[in-house]
């Protein structure tokens, strides 16, 4: 009987390595932030690589799609934009309301919305490495 559970022990163990290899290897889904405002117009390079969307359904939504990384990104005409990884949401971020252009950069993964004359740009986000804290402690 020992011997059997031994053996199944081993078996869990090794399971359960293989599945964290397996899972290890998936790339992992990186949060939008607002980034910044542009005025217009963007950059030559920028504007050559900008894969645009088509603008005016009768809702106000519009999907842009990011095959190679897998996102897709629902801008709504109310203010919003959401983000779909996998066919999953991801995340909802405020938006401008009524935009008129909405492209992505494939080469730097960056979302750009035109509305009222700027473009907003969002984009990965980039936390700064924040120091350690350090605790007092009193004797």
């Amino acid at each position: 009987m020992e011997k059997v559970l031994q053996i199944l022990a081993v078996f869990v163990l090794l399971a359960l390595v293989v599945h964290r290899f397996i899972r290890g290897r998936e790339p992992v889904y990186q949060p939008f932030d607002y980034l910044t405002r542009l005025k217009p117009p963007l950059a030559a390079a920028i504007s050559d690589r900008l894969l645009r969307a088509v603008m005016g359904s009768a809702e106000g939504d519009v999907i842009l799609t990011d095959e190679a990384r897998q996102l897709e990104f629902l801008y709504s005409a109310a203010g919003s934009l959401t983000i779909y990884w996998r066919t999953k949401e991801m995340q909802w971020l405020a938006a401008p309301l009524n935009c008129t252009a909405m492209g992505i950069d494939p080469e730097e993964g960056r979302l750009y919305l035109e509305a009222e004359g700027y473009w907003f740009v969002y984009g990965r986000s980039k936390s700064p490495t924040l120091p350690p804290t350090h605790s007092l402690s009193l004797l």
